[in-house]
């Protein structure tokens, strides 16, 4: 694009937002609402003093409404003050946008005010103050928010968790689990949201005294056990490896199954190994993929051989790369010379896979080099970055659960999203 087209878009967007800067001022209430609306969309800051002027002026409550919105979407710290103000509009529906408003801006400043609306009469603001409080990343406010979870209310108890999460409030552990406790007397599909929010927290928490009654929810709470697996893998506490690999048994739920394989390889739960293996003959190709990643993070050798020939032969597309990347992550070097043939493979996420692997086994060695020199010239963005990455060798982390990032920066090449390996992604989210 040119300048000269720079500047024509430039000026057409300046017409566009003092036309919209006009319309506020419009006799009719749905012009000035639909004019707040674009403003915001537009994220005009150069509105934002005409957008205040009539938060605080405006007769109807619908545009002060969508003018709170669209201060809260534009982001610009002027507004701060004036929507704790309109914290105390006569009208509910501005309070809710306003509290709304401050939490998308993360305005610390707010603080005390939406403390203050935590008291409002009005269930929506109520709520909307819990979602905003949580949102503002000051953890000394996480301890004012527990006692709200004794509320009856099933959404306000889930707002309130969700914003203890984000809080990392961890003096709340103790009355999660005595909530958490309470659904499990009389399991009900109703609470299910709720329930779902309670386990997330706790494992986000790392709250390893809810270890027993998560196991609990994972052999009896219908519609939460894959999710309550996932938490129990991240908290990582041994004990919950006997009920993992329960759980595991159970061909009831694929979801449950897949989210055990992976937790118990989060746990190194060396214990599942034998019962792993069994699914890597199984019909599943994603129990299939992902056992083999389990057991790539266990480091079984003694699955070396099933997985060379799942890399090779398996029929899924999927499976393949998998078994690739497991045995990079098993570590043993005599699978070079057999996993080699496969750089001239049709399968771009194997050969990406590839380059993980021989990097991870011994990237040195004269043979490894030169494939990885030829993976580098690939036609394949995402194996090109692979292959420079291991040629750097550099740091990739868990396939599934990666926490750890490149150790050099200036060294390593760094993939785009669109680009960060396909294994990472789609085997590994969540």
């Amino acid at each position: 694009m040119n300048i000269v087209s720079l500047n024509n878009t430039s000026s057409n967007r300046s017409a566009v937002i003092d036309r919209y800067i006009e319309n506020l001022d419009s006799p009719n209430p749905r012009l000035r609402s639909q004019a707040a609306e674009d403003l915001g969309k537009l994220m005009a800051q150069d509105a934002v003093p005409e957008l205040i002027q009539h938060l605080q002026g405006d007769v109807n409550t619908y545009v002060r409404s969508a003018i709170a919105e669209a201060l809260g979407r534009i982001g610009d710290t002027r507004a701060i003050f004036p929507l704790m103000d309109a914290l105390r509009d006569s009208c509910s529906f501005v309070r809710r946008a306003a509290a709304i408003a401050l939490g998308q801006m993360q305005a610390k400043q707010a603080q005390g005010a939406l403390l203050r609306a935590l008291d409002d009469p009005n269930f929506y603001v109520r709520r909307a103050a819990i979602n905003a409080v949580g949102k503002l990343d000051i953890p000394d406010m996480g301890p004012m928010l527990i006692p709200l979870l004794e509320t009856p209310d099933p959404r306000i108890r889930r707002t309130v968790t969700i914003a203890i999460r984000r809080l990392h409030t961890q003096a709340a552990i103790p009355k999660l689990i005595e909530v958490l406790e309470g659904y499990l007397l009389e399991p009900n599909q109703r609470d299910l949201p709720v329930v779902k929010t309670l386990v997330v927290a706790l494992g986000e928490l790392n709250a390893q005294e809810a270890v027993p009654a998560l196991i609990r929810i994972m052999r009896g709470y219908v519609g939460v056990r894959s999710l309550t697996a996932k938490a129990l893998g991240k908290i990582g506490d041994p004990q919950a490896g006997p009920a993992l690999l329960e759980a595991l048994k159970d061909e009831r739920s694929k979801n449950l199954q897949l989210a055990a394989l992976r937790s118990l390889a989060q746990l190194k739960y060396q214990q599942a190994i034998p019962t792993v293996r069994q699914f890597l003959d199984g019909p599943d190709p994603r129990l299939r993929r992902t056992a083999a990643l389990t057991l790539g993070l266990l480091q079984d050798r003694g699955a070396k051989d099933k997985l060379l020939m799942l890399a090779r032969e398996d029929d899924s597309p999927l499976v393949r790369p998998a078994a690739v990347e497991a045995l990079g992550m098993v570590g043993d070097a005599q699978v070079i010379d057999s996993l080699l043939p496969l750089v001239n493979d049709g399968n771009a996420y194997l050969r990406a896979a590839l380059a993980h692997a021989l990097g991870n086994l011994d990237g040195s060695t004269p043979l490894v080099h030169e494939a990885l020199l030829l993976l580098q010239e690939d036609k394949v963005r995402h194996v090109v970055i692979a292959a420079e990455r291991a040629l750097a060798n550099c740091t990739l982390g868990d396939v599934m659960h990666s926490t750890k990032q490149v150790q050099e920066p200036d060294a390593c090449p760094e993939p785009e999203k669109r680009h960060v390996s396909w294994l990472r992604r789609f085997l590994g989210r969540g």
